[in-house]
C-alpha cells in the first residue's frame, strides 16, 4: 500500500482516503487496508485523521514518508 500512496502523492495528491482505497474490496482486504494504514503511522510514514466515529480514515504525508 505505500508504494500506491507513493505513487498518488507523486501524481499530486496530498491526502489519502481509506474509503477510496478500499473501494470494491472484500472484507478481508479492507481490513489488510487498515492495518496497513496503522503500520504507516507507527513508521511515521503518514499521519492519520478521523472527524467523527465511523467517518472516513484520511493519510496525509509523515516525516518518513519518502524514506520507507
Amino acid at each position: 500500500i505505500l508504494r500506491s500512496l507513493q505513487h498518488s502523492y507523486e501524481e499530486g495528491s496530498s491526502h489519502f482516503s481509506l474509503l477510496k482505497l478500499c473501494e470494491k474490496q472484500d472484507q478481508k482486504q479492507v481490513a489488510m487496508n487498515l492495518y496497513s494504514f496503522l503500520v504507516l503511522k507507527k513508521h511515521g510514514a503518514i499521519h492519520l485523521s478521523q472527524s467523527g466515529p465511523y467517518a472516513d480514515i484520511i493519510a496525509t504525508v509523515g516525516p518518513m514518508f519518502a524514506k520507507l
